[in-house]
């Protein structure tokens, strides 16, 4: 029979013969019309791509039913992968949302609370903490001494380890 299916009349007789009959058989499978199509064009694709090496003993229609079976069966587990990730990749936009909407409220919190310092305290608390400065390059900046830095710097983190407590953390993680 591999002979005869190297002749373009006798594969689309074949095609003609059994596609109707392999698209019911797969979808069975997939319970999905297009999805058969697509598996059964695939099979007969497979079965032309591979005409020259088929055994002649083994009749052409059990190898074209099994073809439609082993593709439907590769798409139902391709389909569940598929399915799996989906579930996995929403859970983790849920947590990164969930994740999100904490670090916003506590950016805000955080906020509030700074606007609560006196004008210096939260110019010598930026200045140092978020630019990174050195106190005595603040000190030299705003024209006060290196204790007076010190203070402020003192005093603004009490107030805010006051207000915000566990979020204080927030301070050094944003602004770094």
């Amino acid at each position: 029979m591999a002979k005869e299916l190297l002749d373009n009349k006798t594969f689309e007789e074949l095609f003609e013969l059994h596609f109707t009959k392999l698209m019911g058989f797969v979808y069975n499978y997939v319970r999905d019309e297009e999805v058969a199509k697509d598996i059964v064009h695939d099979a007969f694709l497979t079965l032309w791509t591979n005409r020259k090496c088929l055994n002649p003993v083994y009749p052409v229609k059990s190898y074209l039913f099994t073809l439609a079976q082993n593709c439907a069966l590769n798409y139902l587990r391709h389909l569940r992968v598929v399915v799996g990730n989906e579930q996995v990749v929403s859970e983790l936009l849920e947590a990164a949302n969930e994740d999100l909407n904490d670090y916003e409220n506590r950016l805000a919190r955080l906020e509030e609370k700074l606007a609560l310092l006196s004008d210096k305290q939260r110019e010598v608390l930026v200045k140092c903490v978020v630019e990174g400065k050195k106190y005595k390059e603040v000190a030299e900046e705003l024209n006060i001494t290196l204790n007076t830095v010190k203070t402020h710097i003192t005093r603004a983190l009490k107030f805010l380890r006051e207000e915000l407590q566990d979020d204080l953390v927030m301070l050094f993680i944003l602004y770094r």
